[in-house]
């Protein structure tokens, strides 16, 4: 009850600058016939002042513009956000960001570490890591996460969406085998979003090189890649936004910023897979706070 009554006076006040905006417009007019009633007076030969109720429209002009003045920066700049964490719904399609595999520092079999053996149980998979993670040396597998976060939607997913980095691109194929080993995978399609050009590929048959991965560091050309990719699923696979979550868990600072930012007054949903025990899959929705009030101390 606390949260909603906290969320419903932060939408009243990003609203407030609006209101005042309709205001103005209204008390416009109405100020407008009083000085024109003065006007017309004054032109007729009399001598003559507005009425009570013209200089009540008058004054409400211009307490009212002042108003909109001082609130003018609650438009346009960006607004503070809360992001609370809670246990996110499955849904239909995953956008996940695949991380590179270190393969200077680790051996790997196709993708696997060596000293970790895959059934085609993916639970029995996961508990297996995290008994690697507490022996000495620990066992720590960056691919990990992103199954896990895959494991969260399982019922409910149909389809999931891969960007990667221009390194993991060369790598995406050892992933795609990894899930495709897991029955409770297997009828989930998978796609890779590709750079140059922007395009939705299903699952490829060969390898794609490396111009065709993203700069994860690059802010605007995954912002770019995100709003192309979205307006396609929609377009072209009938997927609505309600059945979208965004995996920020891998790659880097930046496009987790970005996959956390798309979701900013839009119906997707975000997720983070802990990299620390209890390893829960938490999701993130965006919370307005209040917005700046042009300096009236509200």
């Amino acid at each position: 009850m606390t949260n909603r009554l906290g969320c419903f006076r932060s939408k009243l006040w990003e609203l407030s600058p609006w209101f005042t905006a309709a205001f103005v417009a209204l008390s416009a007019g109405w100020a407008g016939d009083a000085i024109k009633e003065t006007l017309d007076i004054w032109f007729s030969g009399t001598r003559g002042i507005p009425s009570l109720s013209g200089w009540a429209y008058i004054l409400s002009f211009l307490v009212s513009a002042i108003l909109l003045y001082r609130q003018r920066e609650a438009f346009f700049r960006p607004r503070t956000r809360y992001l609370k964490n809670e246990i996110p719904e499955k849904r239909r399609h995953l956008i996940l960001f695949l991380s590179n595999l270190n393969t200077d520092k680790g051996k790997f079999n196709n993708g696997v570490p060596s000293g970790l053996t895959l059934s085609n149980d993916l639970d029995a998979d996961i508990k297996r890591m995290e008994v690697l993670k507490d022996k000495k040396p620990p066992l720590y597998w960056s691919w990990e996460m992103p199954l896990r976060g895959l494991r969260h939607h399982i019922g409910v997913l149909q389809s999931v969406t891969i960007i990667c980095s221009k390194k993991s691109v060369e790598q995406v194929n050892w992933f795609l085998d990894i899930c495709r080993r897991y029955d409770s995978l297997k009828d989930i399609t998978f796609f890779i979003l590709a750079k140059d050009p922007t395009e939705l590929i299903p699952t490829p048959s060969g390898a794609l090189g490396s111009a065709r991965g993203w700069n994860f560091e690059d802010f605007n050309e995954l912002s770019d890649a995100m709003w192309t990719l979205i307006k396609g699923l929609k377009r072209k696979h009938d997927i609505k936004e309600s059945e979208i979550t965004i995996d920020f868990t891998s790659g880097q600072k930046v496009n987790s910023v970005v996959a956390a930012a798309i979701t900013f007054n839009r119906k997707i949903k975000g997720q983070y897979v802990q990299t620390n025990p209890e390893w829960e899959v938490l999701g993130y929705d965006a919370i307005l706070a209040m917005p700046d009030t042009g300096g009236l101390g509200m």
